[in-house]
């Protein structure tokens, strides 16, 4: 029996060690369902590599808001991509 396409191409992914390379960079599809609206207006994701997420804030107040619900975006994020793929939240 064939594999289907995307049985293939998750072998390849595992095989090249690229599953979290392409969860993380799906990351930002998924910014305003993790944080909400009112978060997502006012930050963005700016980058993620390694295991590091980077969040640009509007202003010191959305910084914070951010600070303080680290953990819990990070535990979001990692449930939304379906793995361990972020360890780390830095914001500017």
């Amino acid at each position: 029996m064939a594999d289907s396409i995307g049985s293939i191409i998750s072998q390849w992914l595992r095989d090249n060690n690229l599953e979290n390379r392409v969860r993380e960079s799906s990351l930002p599809d998924y910014w305003t369902e993790i944080v909400g609206p009112a978060v997502a207006a006012h930050t963005e994701v700016e980058r993620v590599s390694g295991g590091r997420m980077v969040i640009r804030a509007e202003n010191p107040t959305w910084r914070m808001e951010i600070v303080g619900r680290r953990e819990e975006i990070r535990r979001k994020v990692n449930e939304r991509l379906g793995a361990e793929v972020i360890s780390e939240i830095y914001v500017h």
